[in-house]
């Protein structure tokens, strides 16, 4: 099982391919082998790296009592040095993209390109926002104490899903058939574990993060059955980093790797075309 040092932790990566180096990030709760199968297509011309974030998969938890997205950032930087890439392209999924865009502000020199799926920015872009990102995690910390963490994620999946619609969310039940397919045996998110995730989504709206200082060329997508949110947040990043554009995934939810990966590998073959090394 492959695994290197980074950052106080040992982290479980995939590597296949040979060329510029392109690092997956999956979303949260989930792990590297959403993208690990996908992307093989594009190992014909790119190294393509995934792993598990610090908490998640075959990573497995730390000592640390939080984590944050800045703290992500420090494992993935730490990642790229001790697999020697090169200035890797840095893609994200949800929370991936959240902390690729935090790699990208924070280590503008070593990354060569950046691409988000279905991500969000800390701003609030509106008062529906801002129930969703502050109420919502204020009444998940509620009751906290009265459901288990396995119970409350079911419970705001249900009002995601009543709220959007499934289509918005995407196929859960592929995207679980998809992982198990790479590995079927993978430990599940530990709830002390779960609990530091979940801080992390929340308090995502307090970071401070300069998109104006990602000056690499840069991939904004989302899944045309998103919500709107997903849809606004890839405007207004598009907006603020000074060579960006933005791409509709054509029936695609949420989970756009699993509603249309031929898009998104044809999408990134265009893209790392011009913007890759």
């Amino acid at each position: 099982m492959p695994t290197v040092r980074t950052n106080g932790i040992r982290t479980y990566y995939e590597d296949s391919g040979d060329g510029p180096p392109v690092v997956f990030l999956h979303g949260a709760m989930s792990d590297h082998r959403i993208w690990a199968e996908r992307m093989q297509p594009l190992a014909t011309d790119y190294r393509i790296v995934v792993y598990d974030l610090r908490g998640h998969g075959r990573t497995g938890g730390s000592e640390r009592n939080s984590y944050s997205i800045d703290l992500y950032a420090e494992d993935l930087h730490a990642l790229v040095e001790a697999l020697n890439l090169d200035r890797p392209a840095v893609c994200g999924l949800s929370l991936g993209g959240m902390i690729a865009q935090a790699y990208a502000a924070n280590y503008p020199n070593e990354i060569s390109a950046l691409c988000t799926f279905g991500t969000r920015t800390p701003t609030i872009l509106s008062r529906g926002e801002w129930v969703e990102r502050r109420g919502i995690p204020k009444l998940a910390d509620a009751l906290s104490p009265f459901l288990d963490p396995d119970r409350l994620w079911n419970v705001l999946d249900m009002y995601y899903e009543r709220r959007y619609g499934e289509e918005a969310i995407g196929d859960l039940e592929a995207a679980e058939r998809l992982q198990r397919s790479h590995a079927a045996e993978f430990p599940e998110v530990h709830e002390e574990e779960l609990a530091k995730i979940d801080d992390v989504l929340a308090s995502y709206p307090s970071v401070s993060l300069d998109h104006s200082s990602i000056t690499v060329p840069s991939l904004l997508m989302y899944g045309e059955r998103e919500t709107e949110s997903a849809i606004r947040h890839a405007g207004y990043m598009a907006t603020e980093i000074p060579d960006a554009e933005t791409r509709g995934i054509p029936n695609a939810g949420h989970n756009s790797h699993v509603d249309n990966p031929e898009f998104i590998i044809e999408s990134l073959r265009e893209f790392f075309a011009t913007a890759v090394e």
